[in-house]
């Protein structure tokens, strides 16, 4: 673990207990909305595509949300195991910027940008 981040672990844990929290009633909030909807009037085909169409959007923030909590996941396992704020790509620290920024950030800014090159090709 590097010394930028063993002397601000208090503040990583505190950060991610709070993202997880908030993400945690996001997700409880859209299951809510999600089971809240039926098809009040079937064959009204604009009620329906209303319907399908906010299903789809909360399906997708849904899929977020579950992935940011996996990151979350990911990253106080690194707390404990002390690699957090080491990029798992080049191993250099990831700047502390970064990390305030997306706290459960995996690589530098570098490394990042090169993986969502890769990926988008």
């Amino acid at each position: 673990m590097t010394c930028h981040v063993a002397r601000r672990i208090g503040e990583w844990e505190r950060r991610l207990r709070r993202d997880r929290a908030a993400v945690s009633g996001a997700l409880a909030t859209m299951d809510a909305e999600l089971g809240g909807y039926k098809y009040e009037h079937p064959g009204d085909v604009l009620d329906d595509a209303t319907t399908n169409m906010t299903c789809r959007l909360l399906a997708t923030l849904e899929a977020r949300d579950r992935r940011v909590l996996g990151e979350i996941d990911a990253a106080e396992e690194r707390l404990t195991e002390g690699r957090y704020g080491a990029c798992e790509t080049c191993g250099r620290r990831i700047p502390v910027e970064r990390l305030r920024a997306l706290p459960f950030a995996r690589r530098c800014v570098g490394c990042e940008e090169a993986a969502e090159r890769r990926a988008a090709s």
